[in-house]
């Protein structure tokens, strides 16, 4: 059956790449029940051939990439174009910050059929089941999704409200590693040898004016417990010896509930870490709860505020 996605993470960066955790989140909502496979543009030196000679196959229906504002843009864009031009029948899905903030260029492009705006655990999934079984009425019942309907007017459905993050199915690492070794993402930074990224929690609970989280998340936020990062964590410290992780949530600190119990969890086990926070957050932790984040492992917060 030529039903097959493709998941693809445009180049971002020129080296130490860590791991595509946009991706990984597509992926875990379709896995088990929809073939797909996974596209690093950062670990490949072509990889749009790549992408082609899977579309040359027959095999394969749809072409999904995520889409942040800058150096994503590079392939995205030109690739996205010529697989529809190539394959003029395939389905092409953009997700990601660009495409959700800037979703009346993407979508009226001409090379983008459909974009989830914002979280697509459930919206992914529900869309490739839709368009499988030709269920395009009920395109506009799912949401967090913008397309064109057969007016050629610009849909933009509801949003939906934040899922619990621990109910989320486990992201793919393990499938992920038959394409791309996972230690090829553990980098060498200043806290460590091997550093893990990781992202915890979606959204932020502020409403800055300059951030592009605002439109899509509109001051929501929702987190992994504490157990489910060290969870996480853990599986990373046993079987791929990571001695630091990088917090790429946009407000890693907004819960100090979980902050605090989760330096309680890592407290012994020697890695260190940062994260990404507002100055009016951390104001609000108390010298002892910063002692104790010190001695858990925290190297560094990176600030901002409106």
């Amino acid at each position: 059956m030529n039903n097959k996605i493709i998941i693809f993470n445009p180049r971002s960066a020129n080296a130490k790449h860590r791991i595509p955790n946009s991706i990984l989140q597509v992926g875990a909502s379709i896995h088990g029940k929809f073939e797909y496979v996974f596209v690093d543009g950062n670990l490949e030196n072509d990889p749009f051939t790549k992408i082609e000679n899977y579309f040359k196959t027959g095999e394969f229906k749809y072409f999904c990439s995520t889409v942040m504002p800058g150096p994503q843009l590079r392939q995205a864009i030109p690739f996205t174009k010529k697989i529809k031009e190539q394959f003029p029948d395939c389905i092409t899905v953009w997700g990601g910050y660009f495409a959700a903030n800037q979703f009346k260029v993407s979508i009226n492009s001409g090379y983008v059929d459909y974009i989830v705006n914002g979280p697509g655990d459930t919206t992914f999934p529900q869309l490739i089941e839709a368009i499988e079984k030709n269920n395009f009425l009920d395109l506009p019942k799912i949401k967090n999704l913008i397309f064109k309907d057969s007016k050629n007017d610009i849909i933009k459905t509801a949003k939906e409200a934040l899922l619990d993050q621990d109910s989320l199915p486990d992201l793919p690492y393990e499938y992920l590693n038959q394409f791309y070794p996972l230690k090829n993402y553990l980098s060498r930074t200043f806290m460590g040898k091997k550093t893990f990224s990781y992202h915890s929690s979606m959204g932020c609970p502020f409403s800055c004016s300059f951030c592009a989280v605002v439109p899509i998340y509109n001051a929501r936020w929702k987190g992994k417990s504490a157990q489910s990062i060290y969870k996480d964590v853990k599986y990373f410290k046993d079987n791929y010896g990571i001695d630091a992780i990088e917090f790429h949530d946009n407000n890693f600190f907004t819960s100090r509930k979980r902050v605090m119990e989760f330096c309680e969890l890592i407290l012994d086990d020697g890695i260190q870490w940062w994260g990404e926070g507002r100055i009016d957050t951390i104001n609000k932790y108390s010298d002892e709860e910063l002692k104790l984040m010190r001695e858990a492992g925290c190297k560094m917060i990176f600030l901002g505020a409106d």
